[in-house]
């Protein structure tokens, strides 16, 4: 296997979500805690090529995505600065880049069959109805607290799929085979580790990370060695001056590498 720098993303602020739609688009959420700003970027994950960057909506620090369905991204604001709660939906198509809909009534709960399912809060329960996806019109009110959208969540969450996903695991030498063993532990022999090594297989490769201290700041890096030849394939320094550990900077998705850089950039490897 052979890792092929794709394209990569940079920018000024610590970047907070990556997302991958159905249609293999790639969005970025980044966000200035300083100044209060979000900004949402987007790729064509296979090409590399920039569809947007840096957009913002209306409100321009407490919104987040609930979801995204169809090239169509689905934002929520919150109940209150500073606070989980969510409230509101705002439908925004990818490859248009305008905002299709938005409803300042009803609070995101899930999608399915092509419906946005949404409540609204009150006295005696909360009140589901479902949503076209499209132009957020009500299909169908099914009053309040009714057992059928359980069982309709239930599918939803069923039918999600993982499979084009390959996360990093927690290393425990009891549960790898001696091979990745020997090849983890003599990468970070005589080296001080914070937190988890944390690691996957990609067909014949490893690919793995780890914290180590270096006199008074924390260092990530990341390899991917080729199982069988004990070859190095790649290596590279995620994250120089690190306070402390930070998990999950990793993942594969179909046949892309996708890293976090610095905390403020993306690298994008097609393995090969």
């Amino acid at each position: 296997m052979k890792l092929k720098k794709h394209f990569t993303f940079k920018s000024k602020h610590q970047v907070w979500r990556i997302l991958i739609s159905e249609s293999d688009k790639l969005i970025i959420e980044v966000r200035d805690t300083i100044n209060r700003q979000v900004f949402f970027s987007c790729y064509y994950l296979i090409s590399g090529k920039r569809i947007f960057n840096s957009y913002q909506l209306e409100e321009k620090f407490w919104i987040g995505i609930e979801s995204i369905f169809k090239d169509i991204i689905f934002f929520h604001k919150f109940s209150k600065p500073d606070m989980p709660g969510h409230k509101q939906i705002i439908a925004f198509d990818i490859n248009e880049q305008k905002v299709l809909w938005a409803n300042e009534t009803f609070t995101f709960s899930f999608i399915h069959n092509d419906n946005v399912y949404c409540y609204s809060d009150g006295f005696e329960g909360r009140n589901y109805v479902a949503l076209n996806h499209i132009n957020g019109e009500i299909r169908k009110d099914f009053g309040i607290n009714n057992p059928e959208v359980n069982l309709l969540r239930n599918q939803s969450e069923s039918e999600k799929r993982f499979d084009h996903y390959l996360f990093p695991n927690k290393y425990l030498e009891s549960r790898c085979d001696k091979t990745v063993v020997n090849i983890i532990n003599n990468t970070i022999i005589n080296l001080d580790i914070v937190g988890d090594v944390e690691y996957n297989i990609y067909k014949d490769s490893l690919l793995f990370n780890f914290h180590s201290r270096v006199l008074s700041s924390i260092i990530n890096k990341f390899y991917a060695v080729d199982i069988s030849s004990n070859k190095i394939l790649f290596s590279e320094v995620l994250s120089s001056n690190l306070n402390a550990f930070v998990p999950d900077t990793f993942f594969v998705y179909k046949e892309f590498l996708i890293m976090l850089k610095e905390r403020n950039g993306v690298l994008v490897y097609k393995l090969v």
